[in-house]
């Protein structure tokens, strides 16, 4: 599941080996990332990774980095009981944090949004996962309501059709684990 993840995010050269990908002014994750893990928000991490790749290890750096975005995408995956949801969860938090996921979820699933799993959260995701199809598309829209409410973003962002890219490919991706 997570290899879906760095695979969306990296940037790979010719032979398909991670790169440090310089991000651009606009980007806002500061200077450089490797597999979408990026200098701003996961400063010593990306680093690291960078000096992996530069010592001749993208192969090492691309398993370091699976594991890294694992540990920072279980909490939101673990709420979850089937893989479709799970990864769904999983690719949310890694973009907009753990309790993003959870607001997100709770978007989908008409909840007070709030962010954190309580009781009510864990009923209704659990009742929403005997049709995981029709809670994967709750999340998809879900997914767009959020950047519009918390993330300031829409169709004028130059990152929209990015993340409408995205949303639609981790939907798809979803569906093959069911």
């Amino acid at each position: 599941m997570v290899q879906f993840i760095v695979d969306y995010e990296a940037r790979r050269d010719a032979d398909g080996k991670l790169i440090v990908y310089p991000l651009p002014g606009v980007d806002g994750g500061g200077r450089f990332e490797v597999a979408g893990i990026n200098e701003k928000y996961h400063r010593a991490e990306a680093i690291r990774l960078r000096r992996i790749i530069e010592a001749g290890e993208p192969d090492r750096a691309e398993r370091e980095a699976v594991e890294y975005i694992a540990g920072k995408t279980d909490f939101p995956a673990r709420i979850a009981r089937t893989n479709a949801i799970k990864f769904l969860l999983r690719d949310i938090a890694w973009n907009r944090g753990p309790t993003g996921a959870v607001r997100t979820l709770q978007i989908a699933l008409n909840l007070k949004v709030d962010g954190k799993v309580g009781p009510k959260t864990r009923g209704a995701l659990d009742a929403a996962e005997n049709n995981p199809k029709a809670l994967i598309g709750a999340i998809r829209s879900a997914r767009e309501k959020y950047e519009r409410r918390w993330a300031g973003r829409d169709e004028t962002s130059i990152f929209w059709e990015g993340l409408v890219n995205r949303w639609n490919k981790a939907g798809a991706q979803a569906k093959t684990y069911l």
